[in-house]
């Protein structure tokens, strides 16, 4: 089936409208669906005396990865196709289509070669994300496996278990409020283990000064 091009529908539009009297605006942007990069083109054709727009279409490419050494950005030429496609149904929405065809398989075959599409750019963290909350979480849990590095942690919580009943919630309180593993388990990595026995010792003086 033979397929009308866009340069064809264009230079047919342009032989009954000329620039003068309707103009055509395009654009384009970047998303990313799921997981794949997209480009969508825009395009409009605008009536220049009234500013109406008579006809808008859009046109849908994957974003793939930048042909190594092209010039440009991402220059796989998928942005460009993305606002052909886009042109060509805007052109057939005012009457230049080809009645055997499909509207927006109108432009040139793509022929660079690459085929896989660009990674999504980085995305920040969910705004309901709490920084504080995931270091906790990762505090309290458990590694996998302990290695050499690891320390018996039976001597703290004695220390703990030892307290009255009063005092060892306070300084449980003050260990979650630290970020702190509350519930100590048998193991903690050295620097972890420091770092809890450092807070309770200096937890404990603190609070037997206060009273």
């Amino acid at each position: 089936m033979d397929i009308v091009r866009v340069a064809e529908k264009l230079k047919a539009f342009r032989e009954a409208y000329p620039p003068t009297e309707y103009a055509i605006r395009q654009d384009f942007a970047e998303d990313v669906v799921g997981s794949t990069s997209r480009v969508t083109g825009h395009c409009r054709i605008i009536a220049i005396d009234t500013g109406a727009v008579l006809a808008e279409a859009y046109g849908t490419r994957a974003l793939r990865e930048p042909v190594p050494g092209a010039q440009g950005h991402r220059d796989t030429r998928d942005p460009d196709r993305a606002m052909t496609q886009a042109l060509g149904r805007a052109l057939g929405l005012f009457g230049y289509a080809d009645a055997n065809g499909i509207e927006g398989d109108t432009d040139e075959a793509d022929e660079t070669g690459i085929s896989r599409a660009a990674a999504p750019p980085p995305q920040p963290p969910h705004p309901s994300t709490n920084p504080a909350t995931a270091a906790r979480a990762k505090l309290r849990s458990t590694p996998a496996g302990w290695t050499s590095t690891s320390v018996d942690t039976s001597n703290l919580k004695a220390v703990l278990n030892d307290l009255d009943p009063a005092m060892r919630g306070k300084v449980r309180a003050g260990l979650s409020m630290a970020g702190l593993p509350t519930d100590i388990p048998d193991q903690l990595l050295i620097d972890k283990f420091t770092e809890v026995e450092s807070f309770i010792h200096n937890e404990i003086d603190n609070l037997k000064g206060a009273s």
